[in-house]
This record gives structure tokens, C-alpha cells and sequence, in this order.
């Protein structure tokens, strides 16, 4: 390297060694042994500086050396002095050694000057500072200091290096000439040059695969387009890497057996991953088949990632660019109206379709304000609304003026546009001409409201003139000819028609199926257009249509529409006419339906004032029989004197010998003859005894085929041509059966089933009411005594769970059909009892009235009871009680009542149901005034003067005629003593009337 001059008064230098010739030893001693060199202790001190120096004479001759010196050149000290230069470095060195030297010597100055040296096989920069030695004053030699700086001259030429790849990056990103891939080639070069590596790639990594998108150098597994799976190359560790992946010397590093190295045979390897739009691309890599001798420093380290970066860069450019082209290819393309204004308002662009839309060239819009073309409150409130950011998008229905002509109705949808930063930077609109929308949206409120008007029509010829009229009215097409298809001709006959068709055309033809465009449209069920009636090969008359679509409405015939053009219709025509024909179809399916219904009810109205009458009379008859004798009769002469029935009998249940007895009859004497005395088993293969197993109506339509004997053969000889049997049931009690007769087969439709089998309900009803009323007066009744264990019994459950003997001390049924109850239990505590009654399912509510001595009374609201159940089937309760998990009760049935089925009742609903109690027995009726001598017996006499007074006072009324105290005083006692009085006479007066009457 060159030295660089320095005067003896500069700044401390350092410095090279120097050399001299072999001989002159003697001299240098001599120097030294005069003290005209060093002295001891000078030398002492020089020896620990870690740098060489050295003393040389006039000659190049070394005269002195200290210990780093010595140890440069691996010799003593003593064998360096007195040698030369060219003793210790080759001929080029040594001269350039010895010019240094003469230079000092000849200005007297000093020197400093760096230079490339080699010592044991290694180069190394050394920098070296020379001093004139003048022990007299004159220049005897030169004193050395010499420096180690090759680092800093590596790190120096690095820089360099890198400041010109840098430059060269940053002339290839501003280079607005070339395009992507010649910028990439210049950055793949400028790469291996700075990295001193011969082989650049950009990868593209997607699906575990690597393909190779750009190359230099001579590797043949690394050019464009050659691909290797992930697996095999260098970059998957890349993609691991936290910044780039740095090898130096794979084979030594550990790469022998990686499947990369095999593959590719890198042994130096430097890359980084590259990233486009936020996503992994792939990497950007430099290699070399041998391997580095020195590691990669940290500013190419730097260089690589920034080379990344501006890879990622470019690329995610080259892929926004292409995205704006796509985007305005398209925005250009598309028939909407696109355009963008600035912060200001102003147009910024404008497709070819708002310029087409406005009548303007784009360039006369843009910098113009939106209000140009756009105005309105509406336009005005979006735009300012959007540009404050207080909304993000708004769409405005307004019109766009245009340069020349009328303005255009249009829908303008507006986005707000942000910066990076989120600052509004403009407002981007899609505005669409609306004029044909809103004509369609016009014709299709009146497709509606004329779809509306068919389901007005009363027939379905109404219909079709309707929509005949409808086609002319919102298509605008007069020549309109609908047709309905006849059944019984197979054919399809005109039935609405335009005044047009009635004024200009002759009578509109009759088509046979497959016969021409209406009756293909009908059997296809698909339209028939003719675009140009002169191509038809006909004999009808083509001189005023001379196009038509013919449509099938539905399965109720076709529609014709003619028109005076070739071709006349549009596609919005042939929606909107599909759309009628489908509306009228419907509508002729509702007119048909109707008219269907309307005779359906014509014949039922008449069925119904037939059947009323049969149920108003039987009504009659149930409400005013005082005895099931009464209303059987009743019942049978009512139903024998309605059409279409001739003649009916009732049979009832013989419980001792499981048979069913006729008991009323009424019709054909011959009938009546047959029925009279008649009996049958339950069991029998017979309607009516059917009809009293399975509890379900039986009906006959022929009774022709009945065998011989019965006394249904008897109702076929005298006529009959039908039956039904209808059991008489309620709540699953048999009171027998109703067996109706009619003169013709089949006449027992389903209405009549219906109709039947409710007043076999009803019939029921009457005679349970008839039995229950029967008990309430019955001198003579049948007493009935089990017992349940159950848990499906709320007795049983309650009475198991708590401990507790139970009575039931009385009910009363409420409005929504529920029963209250009043249970007495012996042997708990009110709250124990109430936390099991709350607890059960089978109560709704539970209250503790009393809770004293060992004695609880409960009010409890259940949805059903066995006490209920047994009221409906005509058995009276009275007595209930309970304990350890077993029910006993006491029931009442009236002579006439079958207990058996009362007890198989119970003993079906619930488990281990044992009769242990059954007594018939007289009853007497108590009287009004038995009841009432009664309760005057119980009374004191105190008791009945508080009792008449309070009543004959007023005091029960509200609100009072006297209070307590007036009372009190009438009869010379206290307000207290009188209260106890009358509470006393209460309650004997309600025992009296509760318990006895729940003892009888």
C-alpha cells in the first residue's frame, strides 16, 4: 500500500518492520556499548509494548528489536540484529521497505505507511510509523513503530463494498425503465458481487414444493422453473430461521447427510425468506459449491436482509400493480358508472360508463366537484356525511344531470375511502341507471295488483277474462285471447278475449289438443313462441299478428297474445306474461276450488238442517226424561222419524248374564217385531255387540248379506238397505247401544258417523246424570267398601311418606276444573305435611289451615282424584282414609248402578284393589224440617238468641245494618261473650249441614 507522509512533531504513528544486511553486528554493538543507543532501562521499557519496534542504522541494517517483534518474525532478539530487510521479506517487500527507510533518512521526517505483508502463510495489513534517529543530531537511522490493522481494513473494504451494493440497489429501485424481471436479474448480480458467491436464486414455496422464479450462475439443479420438494432443499431451514440462515462450510457444519446437501451439493449457503402482502413467498438465496473461509460478517448479514426486503418489496408492488390493473380493466369494463372525488369533492376519475352516463369526457369531469352531474339534498347530506367520516357508505336515489338532454334516474352507491392512517381521503361512487329498474319495478306493483284482482273472480271463466284484460293492461298487447280446456270435447275453447281481438279479428279459433301454438303450449306444459307468423303453414288469417306467444295456464287452458311486429317480445315481456299465467292458474285453481266447495255446502247445508233437527228434537227429549225409560224412548222415536233413518232400538248392558237386552224400539212393524224381546250375547259376531266391545260406532252400507235369524235379516226383508251401531259411553261406562236403520245402502256418510256418535255421547251423559241424580234420592242404595295400595294414589303415597292416619274431611270442585280438598291427618305436623304435599306432582297447591294437638287440617287443589273419577260414574264418596300406604273407601251407588264395573273401574287404574265391603241398605230422605229441628236440638239457649238476632239485625248483610257491640248490648253481655256465642251456633249449623250430609 502507499504510506502516507507525516512530520516529525505529528500525532504517535504505528508501524512495519524493517530490515538490514547480515553484517555490521559488531557495529550496532558498539553503538550500544558506547550508550549511544539505549540504555538498560529504556530497552527494559520498550520490550513490554505489544507492538514491534525497531532501530535500524543508515545500512537497513537492524541495530534493535524488541520482544513483539522478535516474536513476529519467530527469532530471538539477538538474532534479528544485524540483519537487513531483504533477510526477512522477499525482493518486493524488501525494496519497498528500503525506499521507505531512505526517504525518512534522506527528508529527515516521518512517514506512516500501510502495507500488505506475509508472514507463516497468512497476510496481514500492517501499518508503520518511521522516526529519523539522530542520537548526535544528524540521521543515523530509523526508529519503527508497527500496527496490526488488517480488521480494520477488511471492515473499511466491506463498507465499501457494501456502500456501492447499496447504491446499486437503490439506482435499481428509483430505475422507472425497467421492468421487474430485469430489475431482478440487476439484484441477483449485484448480490453475488457484493457476497463474493457465485449462484443467486428467488424461490416460490406453495404445497411443500420449491420452484425456482429467478436465477444466476452455472448450477444446473438452480435455474428458472426447476422444481424440488421442500423436503431437499436448503430454504425449509430458511423458513425456520429467525433472520437469515448463514453456512459456511456445510459438510463441516453437520449437512452430510441432509437430503439438501445431496441433492444440490452447496457447501456454502446464504438466505433470507421473502414476504409478499403479509404472507410467506418463498426465499432469496446465494450459494456456492465451495466452501467459505471466513464467516459472513454482520453488515453482509444486513446487506442480505435489506436485499429481501427490497425483494418483498417489488414483488408485493408488482403484485399491487397488477391487482390496479386488474381492477381497472374491470372497473372499465363494467356498464355501471364508477367514479372517485378527493377530500374536496372533486372528481378524481371516471370510468367510460359515468362518461357515457353524464354525456361528459372524463377529462372535462375530473377536478370538477361531484355536484356538477350530482345534486340534492340527498347527494349532499351522503357526500358530507362520508367525507367527515361519520359514515363509511350511503346510497342515494336521485337523478344525474347530463350535459345535453334530460336527466337519468339513478342509485348511487358511495364508499368512503381511508388513507393508511385512517384519514379520509376521498369517496368512490357506483352509479346505476335506473330508468328500466323502475319501469319494471312500475309493471311489476301492477303485475301484483292485477294477480290480486284474479283471486277476486268468482269462476273460472272470470278468471280467464280477467287476465285476458290484464296482459293488455300492464304489457300493453291487445290481441289477448285466453281459452279453456273442456274436458269432455278435449279441446280448448276461447273464454276471455280483448275488445282488440273481439273488433279486428274474427272468432278466435277452437284447438284441438296437439293443434297448433296453444294446444303444443297445453299438452307441453311449456310456451310457444312464434317470432314470425308468415312461416306458418295454415289456414287461419296472419294479416294482423304477426308474432305470438301462446302459454298454458295451468291444467285450465292457454293464453294467446298476438302482436302486429316480427318479433315482438321482449324477455321482461315473456317473465311478466309467465308471471300472469302463473298468478291466473292459481286463481283458477281457487275458483274451481270454490265453486267445489260452494256445491259441497249447498248439499251439506242441507244435511246440517236435517241432522239439527234430528239433534234439537233429541235434545229436547233428553233434557225433559225424568227416567232412563223416558229418554230411551224418547231417543229411538226421534232418531226412527228423521231421513234418511227408518227405524232404531236400544239395547242395555244385562250385568247378571253379561248380555245386551232391547229395551226401546221404534219403526217398521215387521222390525219391531224382531226386535221385541231380542238379546244377544257381548260377545257375538254382531254390529251391536261389536259396537258395545270395541266402544266404537259400527257401520253397515248392505245389510243385505246379514244372517239369516238376526234380527238385521229381519230389518233387510222389511227394506232396510243400511245400519249403524252406536255405542252409548261415558267416562267409560256402557249404558248400552243405539242401533239406527236407513232404507238405502250407503246412506251413513261420514257426516253422519260424526254426528251419530255425539248423540250417542250425549245419550250416555243423560243417563249417568239420570243415575247420579238417582242416588241423591234413594231410599234404597248399594254401599260399596275397598281398599287401594298404590302409589300412583295420593292417599296411599301421602299417608306412606309422612306416617300420618288421613281422612278426607271433604271437596269442592272449582271453575277451571281442578278439586279442593280438605285432609285431616293425625300423627304429623303441618309442615312436614305440607313439604310432602308440595313435593308431589299430583298437587298444585297446598295451604295448612290447622295445626293444633297432634291434629292437621290441609287445603289442597289437585288436577284429578279417584273421588272425581267415581262422582262421574255415578258413585257418591263418603269416606276416605289412609295410613301406612293403604286407602279406604266408602262409596254409594243407586240400586239400578253397576257396582261390579265401578269396582273393575278402580281395580284396573290401580294395583292390589281388594273388596272388602258390599251392603245394600235403606236410606232415608231427611226432610227440611227434619234437617232443621236438627240444628235448633244442638243449639243453647244463649246460642240461638246471638244466631236469630245477628240475622234478624242485619248483621250478615253488607254492608251492616249493626255491628257487635249494638248486638252485644241487646242482649246485656260483652262484645267478646257475644262473638263466642254466635261462632259457637255457626259451627253447629255447618257440621250439621257438611258432616251429616258427608255421612249419608
Amino acid at each position: 500500500m502507499t504510506g502516507r507522509r507525516r512530520t516529525p512533531g505529528g500525532e504517535p504513528d504505528e508501524g512495519g518492520v524493517a530490515g538490514g544486511s547480515e553484517g555490521a553486528v559488531e557495529d550496532g554493538r558498539a553503538l550500544a556499548d558506547g550508550g549511544q543507543l539505549l540504555d538498560h532501562q529504556f530497552e527494559t521499557v520498550v520490550d513490554q509494548i505489544g507492538e514491534p519496534v525497531f532501530l535500524k542504522d543508515r545500512e537497513g541494517r537492524y541495530v534493535y528489536v524488541n520482544g513483539a517483534a522478535a516474536e513476529l518474525f519467530e527469532a530471538s532478539k539477538e538474532a534479528l540484529v544485524g540483519k537487513s530487510d531483504a533477510d526477512l521479506f522477499d525482493a518486493d517487500e524488501a525494496a519497498a521497505i528500503r525506499a521507505d527507510d531512505e526517504t525518512v533518512i534522506e527528508s529527515g521526517e516521518s512517514i506512516t505507511v500501510e502495507r500488505s505483508h506475509t508472514f507463516r502463510g497468512r497476510g496481514r495489513v500492517w501499518r508503520t510509523t518511521k522516526y529519523p534517529y539522530r542520537p548526535d543530531g544528524d540521521v543515523e537511522g530509523v526508529v519503527g513503530v508497527s500496527r496490526d490493522v488488517t480488521e480494520r481494513v477488511c471492515a473499511e473494504r466491506e463498507r465499501a463494498r457494501n456502500e456501492r451494493a447499496l447504491r446499486d440497489l437503490q439506482r435499481l429501485a428509483s430505475d422507472r425503465e425497467r421492468g421487474f424481471e430485469a430489475k431482478l436479474d440487476r439484484a441477483l448480480s449485484v448480490g453475488r458481487e457484493r457476497l463474493d458467491l457465485p449462484v443467486a436464486f428467488l424461490t416460490r414455496i406453495e404445497d411443500d414444493t420449491q420452484t425456482v422464479v429467478a436465477a444466476a450462475g452455472d448450477h444446473d439443479g438452480i435455474q428458472p422453473g426447476a422444481t424440488a420438494p421442500l423436503s431437499e432443499t436448503y430454504c425449509r431451514r430458511t423458513l425456520d430461521a429467525d433472520g437469515a440462515l448463514a453456512v459456511e462450510h456445510a459438510g463441516a457444519e453437520g449437512w452430510d447427510d441432509d437430503p439438501a446437501y445431496e441433492r444440490f451439493g452447496l457447501e456454502c449457503y446464504f438466505g433470507g425468506t421473502v414476504h409478499v402482502g403479509g404472507e410467506r413467498y418463498g426465499t432469496l438465496c446465494f450459494a456456492d459449491t465451495d466452501s467459505r473461509e471466513r464467516s459472513f460478517s454482520d453488515v453482509e448479514a444486513t446487506f442480505i436482509e435489506l436485499l429481501v426486503e427490497w425483494v418483498s418489496y417489488e414483488l408485493d408492488r408488482r403484485e399491487r400493480e397488477a391487482e390496479l390493473e386488474r381492477f381497472e380493466t374491470i372497473v372499465r369494463a363494467v356498464e355501471d358508472g364508477v367514479y372517485a372525488v378527493d377530500a374536496d369533492g372533486r372528481f378524481t376519475y371516471v370510468n367510460p360508463a359515468m362518461a357515457d352516463l353524464t354525456g361528459y369526457a372524463p377529462g372535462q369531469l375530473r377536478g370538477e366537484h361531484l355536484s356538477t352531474v350530482r345534486d340534492g339534498d340527498g347527494t349532499n347530506a351522503a357526500l358530507a356525511a362520508l367525507l367527515s367520516g361519520e359514515a363509511s357508505e350511503r346510497t342515494v336515489e336521485g337523478s344525474v344531470r347530463r350535459a345535453r338532454g334530460r336527466p337519468v334516474p339513478c342509485e348511487d352507491n358511495m364508499t368512503r375511502l381511508d388513507d393508511a392512517e385512517g384519514e379520509v381521503r376521498g369517496v368512490v361512487g357506483v352509479v346505476r341507471d335506473v330508468t328500466e329498474q323502475r319501469a319494471q319495478r312500475e309493471m311489476l306493483s301492477e303485475l301484483v295488483a292485477s294477480s290480486r284482482s284474479f283471486m277476486g273472480a268468482r269462476d273460472r271463466e272470470a278468471v280467464m277474462w280477467t287476465v285476458a284484460r290484464a296482459i293488455e293492461n300492464v304489457l300493453g298487447f291487445e290481441l289477448n285471447v285466453v281459452r279453456r280446456f273442456d274436458r269432455e270435447g278435449e279441446r280448448l275453447v276461447p273464454v276471455g278475449t280483448t275488445d282488440a281481438v273481439d273488433e279486428r279479428l274474427a272468432d278466435p279459433p277452437v284447438f284441438d289438443l296437439n293443434e297448433g301454438g296453444p294446444g303444443t303450449a297445453f299438452v307441453d306444459g311449456e310456451p310457444v313462441e312464434v317470432r314470425d307468423t308468415a312461416a306458418l303453414d295454415d289456414e287461419y288469417d296472419r294479416e294482423v299478428v304477426r308474432s305470438a306467444l301462446h302459454l298454458p295456464m295451468g291444467v285450465h287452458g292457454t293464453i294467446s297474445i298476438g302482436a302486429e311486429e316480427v318479433d315482438a317480445f321482449s324477455d321482461v315481456d315473456r317473465q311478466a306474461i309467465q308471471l300472469l299465467a302463473t298468478s291466473g292458474a292459481a286463481a283458477a285453481n281457487r275458483a274451481k276450488r270454490e265453486q267445489e266447495v260452494r256445491a259441497a255446502r249447498e248439499r251439506a247445508d242441507a244435511l246440517v238442517d236435517r241432522i239439527n233437527g234430528l239433534i234439537e228434537d233429541t235434545v229436547e227429549v233428553l233434557v225433559q226424561a225424568g227416567t232412563r225409560e223416558q229418554l230411551e224412548r224418547g231417543v229411538v222415536e226421534q232418531v226412527a222419524g228423521t231421513d234418511p233413518y227408518a227405524a232404531a232400538w236400544v239395547a242395555q248392558p244385562d250385568v247378571a248374564t253379561d248380555r245386551l237386552e232391547a229395551t226401546a224400539w221404534e219403526g217398521d212393524a215387521g222390525l219391531v217385531d224382531a226386535v221385541e224381546g231380542h238379546s244377544l250375547g257381548r260377545d257375538a259376531e254382531d254390529p251391536t255387540a261389536r259396537a258395545a266391545r270395541e266402544e266404537a260406532i259400527q257401520v253397515i252400507n248392505d245389510i243385505g248379506a246379514a244372517p239369516t235369524g238376526s234380527v238385521h235379516a229381519a230389518a233387510a226383508a222389511a227394506g232396510f238397505g243400511s245400519m249403524v251401531a252406536v255405542p252409548l259411553t261415558y267416562t267409560g261406562t256402557s249404558y248400552g247401544v243405539l242401533t239406527v236403520y236407513a232404507r238405502e245402502p250407503e246412506a251413513i256418510a261420514d257426516r253422519e258417523r260424526v254426528v251419530l256418535s255425539a248423540l250417542g255421547r250425549a245419550v250416555a251423559n243423560a243417563v249417568n246424570a239420570i243415575e247420579s241424580g238417582r242416588i241423591l234420592t234413594a231410599s234404597r242404595v248399594i254401599e260399596l267398601e275397598f281398599t287401594v295400595r298404590d302409589a300412583d294414589l295420593l292417599f296411599c303415597r301421602l299417608s306412606a311418606g309422612t306416617g300420618a292416619d288421613l281422612e278426607l274431611s271433604g271437596s269442592v270442585y272449582q271453575s277451571d276444573g281442578t278439586l279442593r280438598t280438605y285432609v285431616t291427618a293425625a300423627g304429623t305436623d303441618g309442615e312436614s305435611l305440607l313439604a310432602a304435599l308440595a313435593g308431589d306432582d299430583a298437587v298444585n297447591e297446598a295451604t295448612v289451615i290447622t295445626d293444633r294437638d297432634g291434629e292437621v287440617l290441609v287445603e289442597a287443589v289437585v288436577a284429578e282424584s279417584l273421588v272425581e273419577t267415581l262422582a262421574d260414574h255415578g258413585a257418591v264418596t263418603q269416606a276416605v282414609a289412609a295410613g301406612e300406604g293403604v286407602a279406604r273407601y266408602t262409596v254409594e251407588l243407586p240400586r239400578e248402578a253397576e257396582a261390579r264395573e265401578i269396582f273393575e273401574l278402580v281395580e284396573d287404574r290401580y294395583a292390589a284393589t281388594e273388596l272388602v265391603g258390599y251392603h245394600e241398605h235403606e236410606r232415608a230422605a231427611r226432610t227440611r224440617q227434619e234437617f232443621r229441628e236438627a240444628v235448633l236440638e244442638r243449639f243453647t239457649e244463649r246460642q240461638e238468641t246471638a244466631v236469630r238476632t245477628a240475622h234478624v239485625g242485619g248483621f250478615f248483610e253488607w254492608p251492616r245494618d249493626v255491628d257487635g257491640d249494638e248486638l252485644a248490648a241487646s242482649m246485656d253481655i260483652s262484645r267478646p261473650t257475644y262473638h263466642q256465642h254466635l261462632r259457637a251456633a255457626q259451627r253447629k249449623v255447618f257440621e250439621e249441614l257438611f258432616e251429616q250430609a258427608g255421612r249419608r
